[in-house]
């Protein structure tokens, strides 16, 4: 364990290194392997919320920073995604015995899709331990291509735009006071985030209850 976190360590500051020189293209390349698992070690808790920190400096470079992100993440998830979406699958199936991922892993990614259906896509990219293998068991229940892509964009754009948004706001200023703020000088704005949150969470939840929607 200690040796795998040193690993992990060593190739996080090597990663940083890579996108200080190289900038969004750099992000784009790590988001991907990373959401591929065709390797291991990745410490994207780490790298991220400090690629963020040396990519972003002005609105712009925020939406280069999300776009590169997002653009990674969703085509590296389709790697695993083909990889196990079985002997329909052109190309990719072969890719299977790289992915390296345990059968336990599987395991729990396959209970949290089948408990909250094709919505633990969108909602698994938030979550450190799903975020990558929730490719998974979608392929394996044999989720439509257009319907994984969507809900895969939508939940790594949302992902990487929190983390670029904290890492942004918070350097500048205390969090809590930027968000006040925010939330005083623009409250129509504000009013018009919260309704579109709650919404988006009452619609997941009610996809969520069908259990056994068509994938």
């Amino acid at each position: 364990m200690v040796e795998v976190g040193i690993i992990g360590i060593d190739f996080g500051s090597t990663m940083l290194r890579f996108i200080r020189l190289y900038g969004p293209l750099a992000l784009l390349l790590f988001v991907f392997l990373e959401t591929s698992m065709l390797f291991p070690f990745f410490p994207s808790e780490v790298v991220v919320p400090a690629a963020a920190a040396l990519l972003i400096s002005d609105p712009l470079s925020f939406v280069v920073f999300v776009a590169a992100a997002t653009v990674g993440g969703t085509v590296g998830a389709f790697v695993p995604y083909y990889a196990f979406r079985g002997p329909g699958s052109r190309g990719l199936g072969r890719l299977r015995d790289r992915i390296n991922v345990s059968e336990d892993t599987i395991d729990r990614g396959r209970r949290w899709f089948h408990r909250w259906g094709a919505s633990s896509v969108f909602w698994g990219r938030f979550l450190p331990a799903l975020r990558s293998v929730v490719s998974i068991p979608a392929a394996l229940a044999g989720m439509t291509r257009l319907r994984f892509g969507v809900y895969t964009a939508a939940g790594t754009v949302l992902f990487y735009a929190a983390v670029g948004a904290l890492v942004y706001y918070g350097r500048q200023r205390s969090l809590f006071a930027a968000v006040w703020t925010a939330a005083v000088d623009q409250p129509l704005v504000t009013a018009v985030i919260v309704l579109a949150a709650v919404t988006v969470g009452l619609w997941v939840v009610q996809r969520s209850r069908q259990g056994e929607e068509r994938y």
